[in-house]
């Protein structure tokens, strides 16, 4: 993943890969993998702008509730988890955890979702650099990011 999110950015692009599910038009498959999914269920999510997610709760605590291991397939256009798609153009924010293989993705119109697995903090640059041409999202810095140092205090 280190090595892919430096290569996003010094310009380059993840490779497509051979397609394990149908496409669309000029759309490219990058990965497809097995994650652990969990689902936020609430009576509804409000942000600043408004409601984007309204629904009812399937426990009597709202929370992450764990919906197994499904297959996660990402593309140029969408992500595919299970039978569920998610388009890239209805993604409001992604927040990437990569020291705990995880990411929460929050999409206008579906319960905010947690995927996690060795291979998504590989997805989340993946997703960042067709989304944003950068291996995060903008304003996010990676631990891996950060300058390291050498045990030496300045003086």
């Amino acid at each position: 993943m280190s090595l892919l999110a430096r290569f996003i950015q010094r310009g380059g692009h993840p490779a497509p890969v051979k397609p394990t599910i149908r496409l669309q038009g000029n759309e490219k498959q990058y990965g497809a993998f097995l994650a652990d999914v969990l689902t936020y269920h609430s009576e509804g999510v409000f942000t600043g702008g408004g409601i984007f997610w309204s629904g009812n709760p399937i426990s009597a605590e709202p929370g992450w509730e764990h919906r197994g291991r499904k297959a996660v397939t990402v593309t140029s256009q969408r992500l595919t988890v299970g039978t569920d798609t998610y388009d890239f153009r209805d993604l409001i924010m992604i927040q990437p955890n990569p020291l705990e293989w995880s990411v929460n993705l929050y999409f206008q119109g579906h319960p905010p979702l947690m995927l996690s697995s060795p291979w998504i903090p590989w997805m989340t640059v993946v997703m960042c650099a067709e989304l944003y041409g950068s291996p995060w999202p903008p304003g996010f810095i990676a631990s891996a990011d950060l300058p390291m140092t050498t045990g030496q205090h300045a003086q």
